[in-house]
């Protein structure tokens, strides 16, 4: 629910409370309902600092354990659970998600540079077409799951469409018929799916994998506070002229245009630090576990084989969509399969650079469907499944 009252923080929290409540006004419909309520201040303030303490402990634990994106899925976990076990007592702020999002944002916008804008533009026709045969492929993936195991379509579709887990959990929120916890734990399934596979087929069934390589979006070159605070700036006032255009997922779109706008125009980006990164994925994964129950997840066990089965089948279509970029660019079969395969930005970055691919060609691509996907997807998904 969304508390809102004088001198009181804006929180939200799943569940509901009694319908007879005066205070309780229903904002909203289907599985995404928002209720106006008021509680006392100091009593939020303990609850969303224990939400707090419990999610980074869910961070920390999935660190040590070395399971991929620990601080955004730790903190999910962690805060799915003390939420179910404390009577629905977890909260979070809105605007806390919203900081996340703002770093995020930052953090995917400053790699963008002229190297890759001249890639983009000079492959747009088969970016195009890769872009739009993964898409259908997806809302095909994402239509048979929907037929066979009874979740709406709208939750089918955005579950199977590689936009960022982020993106797409986000996007539910804008659409009555999707489920957060069926398109949660889709993404999920094909995160992890990806970030366990495209490694080890890059690796081991293309090339050799050396070690001891950096992150091509991390940087060790110094940085002067002044010089870069155009880059540093543009991110929130990004994230303010989005909302104000209606762009979807403002808080990070914005950021997104904005700092790459900045850093094309010459302005340094300081890479984000790991600490400061860490925190804005724990804000942005314990808002997501708050409102993800428990009672829901127990539904979910038709839908798995098919997340799986999705995944892998989307592995297979872009590993031969990779070969055919090798037939119409100068690209290698590792740096087509990478310049297709539906990771994350910085996955597949790490990867390209430690087998010495070219890099540059993969982010314009990588980028080029993610930009795509979040700028056209969300209008036509919202135009499909109106309110």
């Amino acid at each position: 629910m969304i508390s809102l009252a004088l001198g009181n923080l804006l929180v939200y929290e799943s569940g509901r409370d009694d319908a007879s409540d005066p205070q309780t006004v229903a904002a909203g419909a289907g599985q995404n309902e928002i209720h106006f309520t008021e509680a006392p201040f100091a009593m939020k303030i303990t609850q969303i600092l224990a939400t707090f303490l419990i999610a980074s402990g869910g961070g920390f634990l999935f660190h040590l354990l070395r399971i991929p994106l620990p601080w955004m899925l730790g903190p999910l976990t962690a805060t799915i659970i003390y939420h179910a076990v404390s009577d629905k007592h977890a909260r979070w702020p809105v605007e806390l998600r919203n900081l996340g999002l703002i770093v995020i944002g930052y953090s995917m916008g400053r790699t963008v540079t002229l190297e890759t804008t001249r890639q983009i533009l000079a492959n747009l026709p088969a970016m195009f077409a890769v872009t739009f045969f993964t898409v259908l492929f997806c809302l095909g993936i994402g239509y048979i799951t929907h037929r066979r195991t009874g979740i709406s379509l709208a939750s089918g579709m955005l579950g199977s469409i590689p936009g960022g887990l982020a993106q797409m959990v986000l996007l539910t929120e804008e659409i009555e018929d999707a489920d957060v916890t069926v398109v949660t734990f889709m993404q999920m399934t094909r995160v992890l799916a990806v970030v366990f596979s495209v490694p080890f087929i890059a690796a081991y069934g293309i090339g050799p994998m050396p070690g001891g390589l950096a992150s091509p979006l991390a940087s060790t070159s110094p940085y002067g506070l002044v010089a870069a605070l155009p880059a540093i700036l543009a991110a929130p006032v990004g994230a303010w002229l989005a909302s104000r255009l209606k762009l979807p997922i403002p808080c990070l779109l914005g950021p997104i245009f904005a700092t790459a706008a900045a850093v094309l125009l010459g302005s340094p980006a300081p890479p984000v630090p790991s600490p400061l990164m860490n925190l804005a994925l724990i804000f942005f994964g314990t808002y997501f576990g708050v409102i993800i129950t428990l009672e829901s997840l127990r539904k979910l066990g038709k839908v798995f084989p098919y997340a799986i089965g999705g995944a892998a089948a989307l592995l297979a279509l872009t590993y031969l969509m990779g070969f055919g970029l090798t037939l119409f660019t100068p690209a290698t079969l590792l740096t087509g399969f990478l310049s297709t395969a539906p990771g994350g930005l910085s996955e597949v970055g790490v990867v390209a650079l430690a087998l010495h691919a070219d890099v540059a060609f993969i982010m314009a691509y990588q980028m080029f469907r993610l930009f795509t996907i979040l700028l056209l997807v969300p209008p036509l998904l919202r135009w499909r499944f109106r309110r």
